[in-house]
């Protein structure tokens, strides 16, 4: 709990707001800086407070170096978007899949109800 309240304070006001200096001294393409969301989104934000939370991201999150990673964007010396749709598909696919499994087992529950009550099956089909 405390991670991801930290985390949102990181998000909103820096993480030099208590006068650490450690994000003076990174660059956007250190290994510690969530790439994701210097792109624009990352994942860890989507799902908050559902089944599929991910609990809070690992990596640095900062304005600051989202900024600088913009700026080497647009001179054409990075580009860290195809990550995203690659995590992003990853996602989808996942979802899908729980998605699946959630409606085979709404399939397999029908199918259950209906063996015990045999009445049911009138229910189905009437029109209300």
């Amino acid at each position: 709990m405390m991670d991801a309240m930290r985390k949102q304070l990181d998000v909103l006001m820096g993480t030099d707001r208590n006068g650490d200096v450690r994000e003076v001294n990174q660059k956007y393409y250190d290994c510690d800086v969530c790439r994701l969301y210097l792109s624009g989104l990352c994942p860890h934000e989507l799902f908050q407070l559902t089944k599929m939370d991910m609990g809070p991201c690992p990596k640095v999150y900062s304005l600051q170096l989202r900024r600088e990673y913009e700026e080497a964007k647009a001179k054409g010396n990075d580009n860290y978007h195809r990550e995203l749709e690659d995590a992003i598909d990853r996602l989808i696919v996942d979802c899908d899949r729980k998605i699946g499994r959630a409606l085979k087992h709404l399939e397999d529950e029908d199918a259950r109800l209906l063996l015990l009550y045999p009445s049911l099956k009138l229910l189905r089909h009437q029109k209300y």
